[in-house]
């Protein structure tokens, strides 16, 4: 297998990868529908009275997305967040007060009222630059005043829903839109006779708005200390907690997505307390302590388990996708071995036992090369093969030069003879060959002895004749002709039949690179199911880490492998190919060759086209034999001769004809056949999922542990119970 098939199959490779993992990581990224409304950063700054209130500060920078569809706009006019009033953790909500810190404007209460019936105008006038409180248990459409006192003392018959909104001018969209708000939260403590409890729930099981990073200080009441005061963070997700000397607790959650809750659990020192208004008797701190202690070891072991059969699916698959990958490598060198020739036959002086067609597809299995380049240089070698066999003749330039001239029955000599006098030497001759069928293909076609593709070649030529109404033309008359005729398909199409069946008969080719096709097809479906397996358990880190090797290593193996190796009678004609192309182009002495071996030569000049070598052979051949450069020579003993129009035409004092790049030319004129805040940000996805990785692996160890459960705050939070006084709900409008 050579070097540069090896680069080629790797680049392959690597762009399939990317692509395929960047579709990953776009996939899970922008999985579910983009919220229209979502909280950037919420910022949470609170602090516990003595009496168990708790003084909520919100800071919080949102964004708003168009909601347009076509020409219709349905601006943002109202923000909100809802609250559940229980009586036995929130009996109600007071202090309200929103500041737009963009603006540094503190909006003023104002009536509840539903922005679907004011237009921009009127809202902006009149009800923008507010805030409101309402009563919404029965429903948003039909918000009841809410009276702070009167409906605490209602929640004995049960809970009811409060909703804080501030109303905005009229917006289509904005980037960062940024308040303050705060509010008083009552009721919310409960004080037994060894410690006083809260747990407070910012941000509740039916909440919908996806909130990108959330950070929260809760200060206690003084006398509250790190030694008298526990507390733990329920969160399923990522996250940090930490605490100060004096208490104060510090936690942050990351990628909090809709339906996901946040409660925070503390209990302090009772004494520290003063007029709590529910009260139980009893010592409440070890029950606490140890029922947070049992939820987080559930959760741990949850989540090692969950952690290590990712882990383990992880590594499975990466220890037989790497055993497939070296299978499929060996398998594939194999195949390329089996597609070289492997003979003795060093140089091959003869033409092989093929037509020139099928010596060019059996090289460009052994040196591949672009298959619209293969079949260029079997249809050149083919055209240049009925020349030789007097078939056609082939003479240099367009046809309007030859006017006059009976192409077709003058010899050689004497049409170059009527050239050299008629053609002006500066003038650039047109980079064409004009093409004459002769009488013997129509009169006496049998004795050409034709092989397939030298009769399917030849059937396209006359076709080109009868659409041009003429049997001498030129290459570029014939693409004329060939343009725009749906019948031109079929007979192009009869000739590579020809070609393509002329080359099966040889029986030179045989399956081969089976198991590399096998071994990288499984690489890569295993690859396609350890991304989605890994990345939907949230792990797209390590689904790239995994899937992404595999992937490439399966490409490598599925671009390197050959499909057409030599068979055994491909091995014997393959020496006599690759051994004449040797021969051409390193060893071509024709100086000790008469006159009798012209045809020889010609056959030389056909396969050399054959195999993309014409231009060195031609140069080989004039440096090695100067008869080719004497034209009385070429006049005397070549005027039947394919070489004879290959070389004198030079000595016409005009410019040269190409060989290999007009024929190929001429050839190819022939031939003309759930929902996150981050949605979107796939940086900020990426950064995310690394870190889950690390956490991941963590987890999966025996000893890992949040350190949470002492009450000590710190390690992360865990997925323990929701319930907590709020149950925050968020929203727009």
């Amino acid at each position: 297998m050579t070097l540069r098939r090896w680069l080629r199959s790797i680049l392959i490779a690597a762009v399939v990868t990317v692509v395929a993992m960047t579709a990953l990581v776009v996939a899970m990224t922008s999985s579910g529908s983009a919220a229209d409304l979502t909280y950037r950063t919420l910022d949470y700054d609170v602090h516990i009275a003595a009496n168990g209130d708790m003084t909520v500060v919100q800071h919080i920078d949102m964004r708003l997305k168009d909601r347009g569809d076509g020409d219709t706009r349905r601006p943002w006019k109202q923000l909100y967040q809802q609250y559940t009033l229980k009586a036995k953790n929130l009996t109600s909500i007071t202090n309200v007060s929103v500041t737009d810190r963009d603006t540094g404007r503190q909006y003023q209460q104002i009536a509840p009222q539903s922005p679907s019936s004011v237009d921009s105008a009127q809202w902006d006038a009149q009800y923008a630059n507010h805030w409101y409180v309402s009563d919404v248990t029965d429903g948003a459409d039909s918000p009841l005043p809410y009276d702070a006192q009167e409906t605490a003392k209602s929640l004995d018959s049960g809970n009811r829903t409060i909703e804080v909104g501030w109303n905005i001018p009229a917006t289509t969209k904005a980037d960062h839109m940024r308040f303050d708000v705060a509010m008083t939260f009552t009721g919310t403590a409960t004080a037994y006779d060894d410690v006083a409890s809260i747990q407070w729930e910012p941000v509740g099981a039916s909440n919908q708005i996806p909130i990108g990073e959330l950070s929260a200080s809760v200060h206690f009441p003084k006398g509250v200390t790190a030694s008298n005061s526990w507390a733990w963070l329920h969160f399923s997700g990522r996250s940090t907690t930490s605490r100060d000397s004096d208490g104060t607790l510090h936690a942050t959650a990351s990628d909090v997505r809709n339906g996901q809750y946040l409660d925070l659990v503390t209990i302090f020192d009772v004494a520290a307390t003063k007029g709590i208004t529910r009260s139980v008797a009893g010592d409440a701190k070890t029950r606490i302590m140890r029922d947070e202690a049992a939820q987080e070891r559930a959760w741990q072991d949850s989540q090692r388990a969950r952690a290590r059969r990712v882990l383990i699916t992880a590594i499975i698959a990466g220890v037989l996708g790497l055993a497939l990958v070296c299978l499929g490598l060996a398998a594939a060198i194999r195949s390329n071995r089996d597609a070289q020739y492997r003979g003795d036959v060093e140089y091959w002086r003869d033409p092989p036992e093929m037509s020139p067609a099928s010596a060019a597809a059996l090289l460009a299995i052994m040196q591949p090369v672009p298959a619209k380049r293969l079949a260029s240089r079997q249809l050149a070698a083919t055209v240049m093969s009925l020349a030789s066999k007097h078939a056609i003749a082939m003479l240099p330039g367009a046809v309007e030069d030859y006017q006059g001239l009976d192409v077709m029955n003058m010899p050689a000599q004497e049409v170059s003879a009527v050239m050299r006098q008629r053609l002006d030497p500066r003038r650039k001759r047109a980079s064409t060959n004009t093409v004459a069928i002769l009488p013997v293909a129509r009169n006496n076609r049998g004795m050409l002895r034709l092989s397939e593709s030298e009769e399917g070649a030849l059937q396209l030529l006359e076709a080109a004749s009868q659409r041009l109404n003429s049997p001498v033309f030129d290459l570029k008359g014939m693409q004329r002709s060939f343009s725009g005729w749906q019948e031109g398909v079929k007979v192009q199409g009869r000739y590579q039949a020809a070609v393509d069946n002329e080359f099966a008969a040889l029986g030179a080719t045989s399956s081969t690179g089976i198991w590399a096709r096998v071994s990288g097809g499984c690489g890569l479906a295993l690859a396609a199911l350890c991304a989605v397996t890994v990345a939907v358990s949230g792990q797209l880190a390590l689904a790239l880490l995994v899937a992404g090797p595999l992937c490439f290593g399966s490409c490598v193996v599925l671009a390197a492998a050959r499909s057409v190796s030599l068979s055994a009678r491909g091995q014997v004609l393959a020496g006599q190919v690759v051994g004449l192309q040797r021969y051409l182009e390193q060893f071509s002495d024709f100086s000790e060759r008469d006159v009798d071996d012209l045809v020889l030569w010609d056959r030389y000049l056909v396969y050399a086209v054959a195999f993309g070598i014409s231009g060195t052979v031609l140069r080989q051949m004039a440096k090695m034999n100067p008869h080719l450069a004497d034209p009385q020579w070429l006049d005397a003993y070549a005027g039947t001769s394919l070489m004879y129009w290959l070389y004198r035409p030079y000595l016409w004092a005009s410019p040269a004809f190409a060989g290999d790049g007009v024929i190929s030319d001429a050839a190819q004129a022939a031939a003309s056949g759930s929902l996150s805040a981050n949605v979107g940000d796939i940086g900020a996805q990426l950064s995310s999922s690394f870190a889950d990785l690390s956490h991941t692996i963590q987890l999966a160890s025996p000893s890992s542990s949040s350190g949470s459960g002492s009450g000590m705050f710190s390690g992360g939070g865990f997925g323990g119970m929701s319930g907590g006084s709020g149950g925050g709900s968020f929203g727009g409008r």
